[in-house]
């Protein structure tokens, strides 16, 4: 079961049910049937989406006010990513409706999310819709806060791109100055990904928002850290530096090994990695180790994991294991061939091995 089958017969049914309940024209089998045509199993998830949002516009009321407080009534009543098909009804028929839009999306997002439908406003109305986001960035509901980091972030997974905050994120940096103290781990996860998103364009000014509050509070700096992950990855000197870690470490460092249990694995298979290392004088170190994926063509794609955050003391030796796992993945395929692995110290390669993967 994949996930476009959270959109499933029986959701269909569920949603055209409720639909009738408030709207009593609107026929359940009829709906069920434009949507489940020849074509619908080799449909995505968001594709299954746009079908369910455009053959619930073919019943609902032409008026968008009027089919918009029908969304309101029905939402409460689905949970969940499949219930994105509400908001993405507002998204497609409710642009020229902003208020209404805006209401509406405030009510939908408690029960789903409206990070997606939150976009093309954002992109008709980047003013107006902006200071809806401070606006939202206040509210006493958590669904609501975590909506306005989230509907802003420049590159969200699944949502079409933001130019506009990929070449001047300043609308967005108002938001998570007000929301980087929140209480609420949800909005944090958001407001921490919202920076990584920006550092990818803009590194000296995450950088620079980092440093402003680095210190200030336990949750304010987990959140800065993962804003920073991949400036991190990269080694960035300032961000090295911010989170305590010396770049040179990789230099000073000395005993340092990295060993398979086997030079040979199989997809489906565990590989035992262990590894030592040793520094000359006490020392913080991030320790994880990196992946060269074969790909085709003989290509490679390099995938970084973390290990551990420790203090080394001077002098004594560090030994330890990881196990790395050869599963195919949806969002990673595996093809036979040399994987190269590096052991990484202050993402810097101190050590490397191979194994060949059949």
């Amino acid at each position: 079961m994949g996930l476009k089958d959270l959109y499933s017969p029986q959701f269909l049914t569920d949603l055209g049910t409720q639909l009738h309940q408030v709207v009593p024209t609107f026929d359940v089998t009829r709906f069920c049937q434009a949507c489940l045509t020849e074509a619908w199993s080799d449909l995505k998830l968001m594709e299954r989406r746009d079908v369910i949002t455009t053959q619930m516009h073919a019943q609902l009321p032409a008026n968008f006010p009027q089919a918009a407080a029908i969304l309101r009534q029905v939402g409460p009543k689905f949970t969940g990513l499949a219930a994105v098909c509400l908001p993405n009804y507002v998204a497609v028929y409710g642009l020229d409706h902003w208020q209404v839009a805006m209401t509406t999306l405030a009510v939908l997002t408690k029960y789903s999310s409206a990070e997606f439908a939150i976009r093309p406003f954002l992109k008709r109305y980047p003013v107006a819709t902006a200071q809806q986001m401070q606006a939202w960035a206040q509210s006493t509901d958590v669904d609501v806060r975590r909506l306005a980091s989230e509907g802003m972030r420049p590159r969200l997974p699944w949502g079409t791109r933001l130019p506009q905050y990929m070449a001047d994120p300043t609308p967005v940096l108002v938001v998570l100055h007000q929301l980087l103290f929140d209480k609420s781990d949800y909005v944090q996860k958001s407001v921490a990904n919202n920076l990584n998103d920006i550092s990818k364009d803009h590194p000296e000014v995450v950088i620079a928002f980092a440093q402003q509050y680095w210190g200030q509070t336990k949750s304010g700096d987990w959140i800065l850290r993962r804003g920073l992950r991949t400036l991190f990855k990269q080694g960035n000197p300032d961000v090295l530096a911010l989170l305590g870690y010396d770049i040179t470490a990789a230099e000073k460092v000395t005993d340092v090994t990295l060993q398979p249990e086997s030079d040979v694995a199989v997809i489906g298979g565990l590989t035992t990695v262990t590894y030592t290392v040793r520094a000359p004088e006490t020392m913080p170190v991030y320790l994880g180790y990196r992946v060269d994926y074969v790909r085709q063509n003989d290509i490679t794609t390099a995938k970084d994991f973390f290990v551990k955050r420790t203090t080394l003391p001077a002098g004594q030796l560090l030994q330890g294991v990881f196990r790395l796992k050869w599963q195919q993945l949806t969002t990673r395929r595996l093809y036979p061939g040399v994987h190269r692995l590096t052991l990484l110290v202050n993402t810097q390669v101190v050590a490397e091995s191979w194994v060949t993967l059949k």
